[in-house]
């Protein structure tokens, strides 16, 4: 799936990471964001047809986009940068990352109440 290239909306994006889960994928976004690239993060179901031509079926899995023109520097970026999760680290990380927005916005409903 990565490297594939996917016409959204009348441009060409291509898939440079395809995360087990969206909160993942969100965090790549960030970094290629930050980083001053254009990004879109998309379930199989949102792009539809384009997908089901490439074979895509992962519940859960989510793609990161980026225009065809920085694909190849986005994907230098993601090797340099990103640690890919499976198995029992995928769902510690997945854990941790839960708790964490929970203690957030109890802490943000506190905020609010005072």
């Amino acid at each position: 799936m990565k490297g594939e290239n996917l016409m959204l909306n009348g441009d060409l994006w291509t898939i440079v990471d395809v995360a087990p889960a969206p909160e993942l994928a969100e965090m790549v976004a960030a970094i290629l964001e930050e980083e001053g690239f254009v990004a879109l993060t998309k379930s199989p179901d949102h792009i539809g047809d384009a997908l089901s031509s490439l074979g895509s079926s992962g519940i859960g899995t989510t793609y990161v986009l980026v225009p065809e023109g920085r694909a190849e520097e986005a994907l230098e970026l993601i090797a340099a940068t990103v640690t890919d999760y499976e198995g029992d680290s995928l769902e510690a990380l997945l854990a941790d990352m839960n708790a964490a927005e929970t203690e957030s916005n109890t802490a943000s409903e506190r905020e609010e109440s005072d």
